[in-house]
């Protein structure tokens, strides 16, 4: 609920695929506890443009991805596509550089909100 800063009138997506942990919390677990809509779109090979284009065209509020995912964002710039509805950003897994964070601000307006969770804190 805190990191995600979900409410009922927010739309979640998520670009995980459904073979991870990720998945599970931030595209069915913690948006149904907060009662927020949950937005899919099939994506078989992750393309900046497309990611770019879907922010733009569809009311989607928060936007969780890989940190290698928003590498490839800045590096294709999205500074020319409006996000109106975007107004939180988060990301987990391997740890995203400063440069990214500085980037994604710059071309967006947003910050990421980066964290770690279970997948990244077990060790057998």
């Amino acid at each position: 609920r805190y990191w995600l800063n979900l409410t009922p009138s927010d739309i979640m997506w998520n670009t995980s695929d459904t073979g991870w942990a990720k998945s599970a919390w931030g595209s069915v677990f913690t948006p149904w506890i907060c009662g927020s809509c949950v937005f899919v779109h099939n994506m078989p090979q992750f393309k900046p443009e497309v990611i770019a284009e879907t922010l733009s065209r569809y009311p989607i509020t928060t936007f969780c991805t890989a940190p290698t995912a928003f590498r490839m964002l800045v590096q294709h710039d999205v500074s020319s596509y409006k996000f109106p509805s975007l107004k939180h950003c988060v990301t987990g897994g391997e740890a995203l550089n400063p440069e990214v964070f500085a980037k994604w601000k710059i071309q967006t307006g947003l910050d990421i909100h980066e964290a770690y969770g279970q997948t990244e804190t077990v060790r057998l």
